[in-house]
């Protein structure tokens, strides 16, 4: 397969479905399908189970988070109203769902104590894999490092999240027939991930040999 640019044309990845396949191949340790399939109520509903999905993508969830992210749950449960949609479909107010899920991060109470973006997106990614992208450190760095968006430490919580739904969308659009080849080519081997799942996990492996 050809290579394709991400990161609003940042990240050159080499061999995508080289990449891909590697990554849902379930002898090689990786998240896949541990996190992707885990079952707790099979709705988009929050419950208590999906506080403890990040540790399946290495994130530990001790006692005092997931106190607090149950502290967050009336929040975070409007995952599940979510309008029916990808991101790469998504209007900008679509975006703005989105965004506003991460907004609770930005009240004041909830600084410092451990519940940030990381395991915020790694809860409710799983409800709406279409919709709600993974986000962690290698994100960040991907996205920001080249100048695609903007690296300061100086804006919401929310504000980021719009910026990042908006270019991930943008990579979706400008790459829709790779991400397409993508999906059939992991469907082939059994494994069924949403196109932004594919997203993450090319950003995610490709930034990692980048950096």
């Amino acid at each position: 397969m050809e290579p394709i640019k991400l990161c609003g044309g940042t990240l050159l990845v080499e061999h995508p479905d080289e990449v891909l396949l590697d990554y849902v191949d379930v002898r090689n340790g990786y998240s896949y399908p541990a996190y992707d399939r885990l079952v707790t109520n099979g709705s988009p509903d929050l419950v208590d189970g999906d506080l403890l999905a990040p540790t399946l993508m290495g994130v530990h969830i001790d006692p005092s988070r997931f106190s607090l992210l149950r502290e967050m749950l009336p929040a975070l449960e409007a995952v599940a109203e979510l309008p029916e949609v990808s991101l790469e479909d998504a209007d900008d107010d679509h975006v703005m769902c989105v965004a506003g899920l991460f907004g609770i991060l930005d009240e004041p109470r909830y600084a410092g104590r451990g519940v940030r973006g990381t395991i915020v997106s790694k809860v409710l990614h799983r409800k709406r894999p279409d919709l709600v992208p993974i986000y962690d450190s290698r994100i960040f760095e991907a996205y920001t490092a080249p100048g695609v968006l903007p690296r300061t430490l100086d804006r919401s919580w929310q504000e980021f999240m719009r910026q990042l739904c908006t270019q991930m969308r943008e990579d979706l659009q400008v790459e829709a027939e790779a991400f397409t080849e993508l999906q059939l080519a992991a469907e082939e081997v059994g494994a069924s991930v949403t196109k932004l799942r594919i997203l993450d996990i090319l950003v995610w492996r490709t930034s990692d040999s980048w950096q």
